[in-house]
């Protein structure tokens, strides 16, 4: 009988499970090892879908309720709380945060992503919590948001609509987030600042003073929060995958590692979508090009 091959997948966003599906399909037998909750980035889409084929205003724990039934039914183990740290290829051993060992033929990557830091004097007390968490909280003064994308935007829509006061600030003039965001920040009044940076950011009593620096001038002021949604980049663990140019990590880096996923897709393209794609070309890769083969 011909043996079933184990492949890892390690991280369990769109892209890990979109492959652990194709890999199951293929007549492989794949692990999903998360260090957190299965559904990776999944978690921090608050607004309901709407480039997602047949999810179209759904909101985002539909289709991961879904994904979670899927591989429930096909029979795939997931491994949640398994922070895996290293592969080594010789003996084909995975090895986790805490010491614990797994064999795999082969790992599939699937890292995703991670929000920049603000590198800035006092950048320690930018706030760490969700939006979630912040509107579950009394708020004694307004949210400072710093970034212009989809995550910045859609921040200051979901506090602004729950009646906390929001001030969004951008380092250029124009935004990357999508045009219906725009317009309604624009409708709701949110004030907006562009060509303002963050310089230094001081704790006060019940809040943070915060030194903007703008076109014509620099000033201080006194916010409840400061939200920093400046961009993401590839979550990458050094022992699983070194190498990484600008924001993009190679996509074969060893015989048996494959890299998926947002971390080695341009930023224009990384959506739930090209996650699944990317998912499944590593799964049919896999499958014509067996690494325990070579």
């Amino acid at each position: 009988m011909k043996p079933i091959e184990t492949v890892a997948v390690v991280g369990g966003g769109p892209a890990g499970i979109a492959c652990a599906i194709w890999l199951k399909r293929l007549g492989m037998l794949p692990k999903i090892f998360e260090r957190h909750h299965l559904g990776g980035q999944l978690h921090d889409i608050t607004l309901s879908l709407q480039d997602v084929p047949g999810f179209y205003g759904a909101n985002v724990s539909v289709l991961l309720a879904d994904l979670v039934q899927q591989l429930h039914q096909m029979g795939i183990d997931v491994y949640e709380g398994h922070d895996v740290v290293a592969f080594d290829e010789a003996e084909k051993l995975l090895t986790c945060a805490d010491g614990a060992t797994y064999y795999a033929q082969a790992v599939v990557y699937a890292p995703g992503l991670r929000t920049r830091d603000l590198k800035v004097p006092g950048a320690q007390w930018v706030t760490s919590l969700s939006t979630s968490a912040l509107l579950a909280q009394p708020l004694a003064g307004e949210v400072l948001i710093v970034g212009g994308g989809d995550r910045a935007f859609e921040a200051a829509l979901r506090l602004s609509e729950a009646g906390k006061s929001v001030r969004l600030i951008h380092r250029r003039d124009h935004f990357r987030a999508r045009p219906d965001f725009q317009q309604r920040v624009r409708a709701l009044g949110i004030p907006v600042h562009v060509n303002t940076t963050v310089e230094a950011i001081t704790p006060t009593q019940g809040g943070v003073e915060v030194v903007l620096k703008g076109p014509r001038t620099t000033k201080r002021v006194k916010v409840a929060v400061v939200m920093v949604r400046i961009g993401m980049e590839p979550d990458i663990q050094p022992g699983l995958c070194s190498s990484v140019l600008s924001d993009v990590v190679p996509l074969w880096p060893s015989s048996r590692l494959r890299v998926i996923g947002d971390a080695v897709t341009p930023v224009p393209f990384r959506s739930i979508v090209t996650a699944f794609a990317s998912g499944m070309v590593a799964a049919k890769e896999i499958v014509m090009n067996p690494p325990w083969r070579s």
